[in-house]
């Protein structure tokens, strides 16, 4: 299905999110070399041969963001490839290895206090973010072998990891949460 060759540089999954442009200007403000592909694009595309993958957010549900996302999640935990789940791509994560969501009961659209509960490869030197929040549905339960990392007082896990991959997920979107977004893009950007 897949080749093992990587190329530098990250994938940047788009899932018709409103704000993927602000993932591509976080790319270009940190220097990163980046190919932004649509989601329908991305798992024909040579793509995964990147060092690293970005899964955008989405703005409507659809089988087919779902059935394409859970692959690229798939493939990265099984090359040990560095993936970054942005709010519904965390979600997605989550799903897909085995963990659940809840709805919540008014959608979340606003900037948020976020608690770092131990330090990790994204944010090691922080204990407190703020971040920006859009959705309606959080993670509820994580998969087994996946830990969190960040919390707030409307998500559980604002935050988290694989245990062991790389494979992280943000229930917030970084690249609309200013400069604590922006250092957590580029600590996962020096991944490898």
């Amino acid at each position: 299905m897949f080749s093992g060759r990587k190329e530098a540089g990250t994938l940047i999954v788009d899932n018709h999110s409103p704000f993927t442009p602000n993932i591509l200007d976080c790319m270009k403000v940190l220097g990163e070399n980046y190919l932004c592909r649509k989601f329908s694009d991305a798992i024909s595309y040579q793509d995964l041969h990147f060092t690293r993958v970005i899964l955008s957010g989405r703005r409507k549900n659809s089988k087919d963001i779902n059935v394409v996302n859970s692959r690229i999640i798939k493939y990265c935990l099984m090359t040990n490839t560095p993936i970054l789940g942005i709010c519904y791509g965390a979600e997605i994560m989550a799903l897909t290895l085995g963990g659940s969501l809840a709805r919540l009961n008014n959608p979340l659209q606003n900037t948020v206090n976020v608690t770092v509960l131990q330090p990790n490869p994204l944010v090691s030197s922080k204990t407190c973010l703020k971040v920006y929040e859009s959705h309606k549905y959080c993670v509820a339960q994580l998969p087994s072998d996946f830990k969190c990392l960040a919390s707030s007082s409307f998500c559980k896990y604002e935050i988290f990891s694989h245990k062991q991959k790389m494979l992280f997920g943000t229930q917030f979107h970084p690249e609309r949460s200013g400069q604590d977004g922006l250092m957590l893009l580029s600590n996962f950007l020096k991944l490898q």
